[in-house]
């Protein structure tokens, strides 16, 4: 066993290792068992006690509510106090059981027999007394008002003592306050019992946890031994062998001769490397000699490799100078490229500071700029390498740039710096400025600028100024032309913005529209849309929140697809939008370029006003026709009738009043037609004056209520105050009149018309409401327009003008007035009218 452990290291350290560790584990597994079971016993005895001592306070509850229940019971007798007494004999007798059954000690068997035998006596004598009393007093054979004890002797049965530890004579059985007290010490001195075991238990529990851990510190002392017996010697004997070897090495690496190192232990790693070290110090010193010997040898070798070696770096030193020189053409062919590239993709000035550093880079000058002219002023200047304060000074008057600009050709300049330098020598500046020309106009559009100050610029370098000059020229009148198409397309697209009717541009299957457009069908820049460069829209016609709005969708699909498909449609289409909203005619025009056709532009024409104006043009014309039909026709035959025969008096002026009244309306329709035309022309006159409201719309009210008999009139005016307004008297009777009359014209079947006024603040308001047909959410928008007339197909006897709230609308803004309305169908409507007081 000691052969094979001294045979490695790692089985020594290991032995060690596992002999202390098992060594602690099986002491720490002694002390924890034990004490753990120690603890366990501890533990259960303590909750046996604590469990006695619940089950003890809970019989003596149970006994003294039993106590309570006899009494309560012999003082008022009731049925259910004595059933609460049976339940609590058979909690009590269940809980003396328990402790006669779970009794452990002599202490627990004591109280489990003195509290049964105190529970047999107070249930078999003091019990059926209270019963036999309370019975016999119900059966008033005893009639005293308090409970004597004597009476209650009586009625107390005789029982024996014997072999009984406690004193039961016949007077302590009937005082119950006795039985309370015996129970009452039985039961302390139990608890007293439990308490002290309590106490004994946990000083034992203390004393075992105290001996745990002065068992733990034995163990840690154990431990610490053995390591100091055994895991010492081991490290102290290695560490030694280990630091030997170490300075050996440090010896023979540096060059030095080291002495062969005893072997302690032949067996184990340690003594295998000092043999092994041993053997390879030996071999190096022996190869030291060996090698002194050849290096000699080898430092001729050297000196011939040294010359082969000059011979090679000269012939690389010329390579990469080729190489060199091939890079650079790469290099330059490469900006020329981009330079180019860049001259000819761009079309606005922001690629000129990438432009400027990619010809200082390729001229191999150290700083540049490039100047830009409009019509010979000075507009731009890009530069690379030079500061704000000399950049002023390139264009100057009588610099270099300047001279190039008059000469129309490149000029060169040498200038020595003169100014405080740290060279110990004077140095110079190399400068070359190249114009750049419009070939047509020999105009200047920009000059080059480059300078230096190594050398002065070689002939290829100028010749790729020039170069470069002639396509910034190219360059600066390409973006000439294409800013000036810009400006051109900006005006094109301005105007066809600016035109009322819709358009649409169709081309190579691109569809183009103007603002009119979008408008026109209600169509959100939001949906599916997007700016053409143009500047016009660019949408897709087929979309449905375009086609949607359309209700002729098959009619306008069908001209659309023609339009698409190259077939100019001949004739005009008309279609409607949003459910006959809007009424729009579409006709389509070649778009031509040099006899081709290029595209298709379609006209949407808004023609919802002129139809709308035909429309009222003929109603207009219809129901003056009518209107002035009617009055003459009565005029015309009353006036026949009365010229044919001769009729008594009283027909004579009925027919006379139908005449005047007639004519009284014929007039009052002329006196609208005026007002309207008067209103439009600006030519309308008031006689502003003092008004009283309440007046005027009275006398209105006796005059329309007397005419009528259909409706009911709830006028609520107080007609002993006054609603005074400046304004003109005979406009505010038209109003009232034409309000009012409204009311009754448009409740055929009558119903309640409501008239009331008050003054609120420094504005009167008076508000009419009927219960009539009502005026739908579509008219109540044009009711105000001239000549316009809600529609009424279900009373078509109902006539009109569609003057009258028109010139309502004009007399009271006339007046700074407002008017207001609301209706529902069929309910009726509510018209309301506010004017300033004539103090406001």
């Amino acid at each position: 066993m000691k052969i094979w452990l001294n045979r490695t290291i790692g089985r020594q350290v290991m032995f060690a290792f596992y002999s202390v560790f098992i060594t602690l584990l099986l002491s720490t597994l002694c002390i924890y068992f034990y004490t753990k079971n120690q603890m366990i016993d501890s533990q259960k005895q303590l909750d046996t006690l604590s469990e006695h001592r619940t089950k003890a306070t809970l019989l003596h509850e149970s006994w003294l509510m039993l106590q309570y229940d006899v009494r309560g019971y012999a003082l008022y007798g009731e049925t259910s106090v004595l059933n609460e007494i049976n339940k609590e004999k058979a909690n009590i007798e269940e809980q003396t059981n328990w402790f006669k059954l779970n009794k452990t000690t002599e202490v627990d068997a004591k109280y489990a027999k003195d509290t049964r035998f105190l529970y047999e006596s107070y249930t078999n004598r003091v019990i059926p007394s209270v019963i036999n009393y309370v019975k016999e007093k119900k059966d008033g054979k005893i009639d005293e008002p308090f409970l004597q004890q004597n009476t209650l002797s009586k009625l107390t049965p005789a029982a024996s003592n014997d072999n009984q530890q406690l004193s039961n004579s016949n007077s302590s059985s009937l005082d119950m306050r006795e039985n309370i007290l015996d129970m009452e010490t039985t039961f302390t001195t139990y608890r007293n019992e439990i308490n002290k075991q309590e106490k004994a238990a946990q000083k034992s529990l203390g004393s075992l946890v105290n001996a745990s851990q002065i068992l733990g510190g034995v163990n840690i002392g154990i431990l610490i031994l053995l390591t100091l017996l055994f895991v010492r010697p081991f490290t102290t004997r290695l560490t030694r062998q280990l630091k030997r070897l170490n300075r050996e090495t440090d010896r023979l690496a540096h060059g030095s001769d080291t002495e062969p190192i005893p072997v302690l232990n032949e067996q184990d790693e340690v003594g295998e490397l000092t043999k092994t070290f041993n053997q390879m110090s030996a071999a190096i010193i022996g190869q030291k000699k060996n090698l002194q010997l050849n290096n000699e040898a080898l430092q001729m070798q050297s000196e011939e490799l040294l010359a082969q070696q000059e011979e090679l770096q000269a012939q690389q030193e010329e390579l990469e100078e080729a190489l060199s020189i091939t890079l650079q053409n790469e290099q330059h062919l490469k900006y020329r490229n981009e330079l180019t590239e860049t001259l000819a993709s761009r079309e606005t000035y922001t690629a000129y500071e990438t432009i400027i550093e990619k010809l200082v880079a390729i001229t191999r000058a150290e700083f540049g700029a490039i100047i830009f002219y409009d019509r010979d002023h000075l507009e731009k200047i890009f530069s690379f390498g030079i500061t704000e304060a000399s950049l002023g000074k390139i264009a100057m008057h009588g610099s270099l740039v300047e001279r190039a600009k008059l000469l129309r050709h490149s000029t060169h300049s040498t200038k020595q710096v003169t100014l405080n330098h740290p060279l110990p020598h004077p140095y110079y500046i190399y400068e070359s400025a190249v114009p750049v020309l419009d070939t047509d106009s020999d105009e200047v559009l920009a000059c080059i600028y480059l300078g230096r100050y190594k050398m002065p610029f070689e002939i290829d370098e100028l010749e790729d100024m020039m170069s470069f000059a002639r396509q910034i020229a190219l360059s600066l009148l390409r973006m000439r032309v294409f800013d000036e198409m810009q400006v051109e397309k900006e005006k094109t697209t301005t105007l066809i913005h600016s035109i009322r009717e819709a358009m649409m541009y169709f081309e190579d299957n691109k569809v183009l529209a103007n603002h009119a457009l979008l408008n026109l069908f209600d169509y959100s820049q939001q949906n599916n849309e997007k700016q053409n460069i143009r500047g016009l829209i660019s949408l897709d016609v087929k979309n449905e929140l375009l086609v949607r709005r359309v209700d002729q969708k098959e009619k306008f699909n069908k001209f659309i697809d023609k339009v698409y498909s190259n077939s100019i449609p001949q004739e005009d289409i008309q279609i409607t939008l949003n459910d006959g909203a809007k009424i729009v005619t579409i006709y389509a025009e070649e778009v031509r370029y040099h006899a081709s056709l290029i595209g298709i532009m379609l006209v949407l024409k808004d023609v919802t006003h002129e139809v709308e104006v035909d429309r009222l043009k003929s109603e207009l014309i219809s129901t003056v026709s009518h209107e002035l039909r009617t009055p003459l026709s009565s005029i015309y035959g009353f006036t026949e009738l009365l010229l044919a025969k001769s009729y008594n008096m009283d027909r004579q002026k009925k027919y006379l009043e139908t005449i005047h009244s007639e004519t009284k309306r014929l007039s009052l329709m002329v006196d609208n037609f005026l007002d309207i035309q008067r209103m439009e022309s600006n030519q309308q006159s008031f006689v502003i004056e003092t008004v009283d409201l309440v007046e005027i719309i009275q006398n209105i009210v006796t005059v329309q209520r007397e005419e009528d008999l259909l409706h009911i009139w709830n006028v609520q005016i107080n007609e002993q105050e006054k609603m005074e307004v400046e304004a003109d008297q005979e406009k505010m009777a038209q109003l009232f009149t034409n309000l009012i009359y409204n009311a009754r014209k448009y409740s055929p079947e009558g119903g309640s018309i409501e008239i009331w006024m008050k003054q609120k603040a420094a504005m009167i308001v008076i508000q009419i409401r009927d219960e009539g047909i009502g005026i739908s959410e579509n008219d109540q928008l044009k009711v105000f327009d001239k000549f316009y007339r809600a529609h009424t197909s279900s009373y078509p006897k109902i006539e009109g003008t569609g003057l009258g709230l028109a010139i309502c609308k004009e007399i009271i803004e006339a007046h700074d007035g407002k008017i207001e309305l609301s209706s529902e169908l069929g309910k009726g409507t509510i018209i309301q009218v506010i004017l300033p007081t004539k103090q406001s």
